[in-house]
């Protein structure tokens, strides 16, 4: 019995990371969607107070527990990276690449996320591990360099950017959900940054909101409840109880789902170039983190 609701938890873990990853998958398609007719700012504010909101629901009907006083730095620390510095780094980038470029490029984004963790908590990764990250950044940068004419562009140095502060609030995330539950990590950096996010999205409020396309207005939707709301709920979740070196493995689909996504929501045609790339990517990220 005991084993059989062993296989049960395992199975709900990896659906949930694989719930989680979808909802990611679909930030750089939905994120191109609304550069259409909004800014990267307007985009980056409003999709924290979409998810802020939801935030405040789950920690009312949840009756969470409040962060303690030495919790409250780090969580504003690690939300200024996942909830406003990825997000507008990488619609910036966003404005001058498609979303598959976007895509291959922050591919590498579980390695880099792996080697800071490994250098500021001291961990010594095997030369294998460094190797692979070498692989994988050249990969990346021979991928850019074919898609720009053999030339970087700032687009580049902007999805660059967006893995470092994504990374970076994972890592120091990821402290805290060892002692607290992934949903209320992230609800707490919601709310606690509210006031940002609340303040900056009436500073740059666009004139005739309600007015433009329906499919900008639910691709803002999208962004706030999915990509960053249900998305970390899903595979916090999941990685609590699944673990987080097998669950998530799952991550590797991401790039992929991403690539599928762009093809779906915005009917970009994928090469077989970036397929390949995109393989080879994900296949230094997977070896990379065995290493590690």
């Amino acid at each position: 019995m005991f084993n059989l609701l062993r296989r049960h938890q395992t199975a709900y873990a990896y659906v949930l990371g694989f719930v989680g990853v979808l909802c990611f998958a679909a930030t750089l398609p939905l994120t191109t969607i609304a550069l259409s007719d909004f800014s990267p700012t307007f985009i980056t504010v409003i999709r924290a107070v979409i998810a802020g909101i939801a935030a405040c629901i789950w920690i009312f009907l949840s009756h969470s527990t409040r962060p303690k006083r030495e919790e409250v730095k780090p969580l504003i620390v690690s939300g200024l990276g996942l909830i406003f510095g990825f997000p507008l780094a990488m619609a910036i980038g966003l404005q001058s690449v498609p979303s598959y470029h976007g895509a291959v490029v922050l591919g590498i984004l579980p390695l880099v996320t792996a080697g800071l963790s490994v250098l500021v908590h001291g961990y010594r990764a095997r030369f294998g591990f460094w190797l692979c990250a070498v692989a994988g950044a050249g990969l990346v940068i021979i991928f850019t360099l074919r898609e720009q004419g053999g030339s970087a562009s700032w687009a580049d140095l902007w999805l660059v950017l967006a893995a470092l502060m994504a990374s970076s609030g994972y890592v120091i995330a990821g402290d805290l959900a060892k002692r607290r539950p992934g949903p209320w990590v992230i609800c707490w950096s919601l709310v606690l940054l509210s006031p940002v996010s609340i303040i900056a999205t009436l500073v740059v409020w666009p004139d005739f909101f309600w007015v433009r396309p329906e499919s900008s207005l639910l691709a803002l939707l999208a962004l706030g409840l999915f990509s960053m709301f249900f998305g970390f709920f899903a595979w916090n979740t999941g990685l609590a109880l699944g673990g987080i070196a097998e669950v998530g493995q799952v991550q590797l689909l991401q790039l992929f789902l991403t690539l599928l996504w762009g093809s779906i929501l915005i009917g970009e045609v994928v090469t077989l170039d970036v397929w390949i790339f995109a393989s080879l990517v994900a296949l230094t990220v997977y070896i990379g983190r065995k290493l590690a």
